[in-house]
């Protein structure tokens, strides 16, 4: 056997280690996360348009917790995870507001949370995301969309997450008896929502020491 041969032969398990090692590394090495964010409550709004009587009236829930993860450029590790207190619908009419936290409407007593799950998000052609997800309202779960912007912010790590849908009251069983005739209130109920987000802290993440 010549000398080049010789080391040609030898070469061969040292390439076959070396490829199995960066094998080896790239399947350890952690994949790419979508960013983690925190809402600042103080600046976010969770807010619905609905008609009575033929006019709209509109309301926030004053109290609501976003988990959001989201990258425009990973959306397939993107996660919404959205948890709403029924009971904290305002919309400064007293009487309204006690008729929705009831057992006609949200029935706060039995079901005091709505929540928002979805994994699924698209690019639209207009700037816009879409996510598909699954809103539960009085223990009753439907798929909903929701199209959106994303803005990160020009000065700082913050970032703006705002948009809505439009969802059908009648759907998830708010308005019983004779509230389900629509002629006094609307099926249809517009959901908005801004919320300005903060990375989230790199201890929440287990990277702080």
């Amino acid at each position: 056997m010549t000398r080049s041969a010789s080391l040609h032969q030898s070469w061969l398990p040292a390439k076959a280690v070396a490829a199995a090692l960066v094998a080896m590394l790239a399947l350890a090495s952690p994949a790419r996360a979508a960013t983690a964010w925190v809402t600042d409550p103080a600046r976010s709004s969770l807010a619905f348009v609905a008609t009575q009587a033929g006019g709209e009236f509109d309301g926030q829930f004053r109290r609501f917790n976003a988990d959001i993860a989201f990258d425009p450029g990973d959306l397939a590790g993107g996660r919404f995870h959205v948890t709403i207190d029924t009971a904290s619908a305002d919309t400064r009419d007293e009487t309204r507001d006690k008729a929705l936290i009831g057992d006609e409407f949200f029935a706060s007593a039995r079901w005091p949370t709505a929540t928002f799950d979805a994994t699924r998000f698209t690019a639209l052609p207009d700037g816009r995301f879409d996510a598909r997800g699954r809103l539960t309202i009085r223990g009753i779960s439907r798929d909903v969309n929701l199209r959106f912007t994303f803005k990160p912010g020009a000065d700082g790590p913050r970032a703006v997450l705002a948009g809505g849908t439009t969802i059908r009251r009648l759907d998830f069983g708010v308005g019983q008896g004779e509230w389900q005739d629509t002629k006094w209130v609307g099926n249809d109920v517009r959901i908005e929502f801004k919320l300005v987000l903060e990375p989230e802290p790199a201890l929440a993440n287990g990277k702080g020491t």
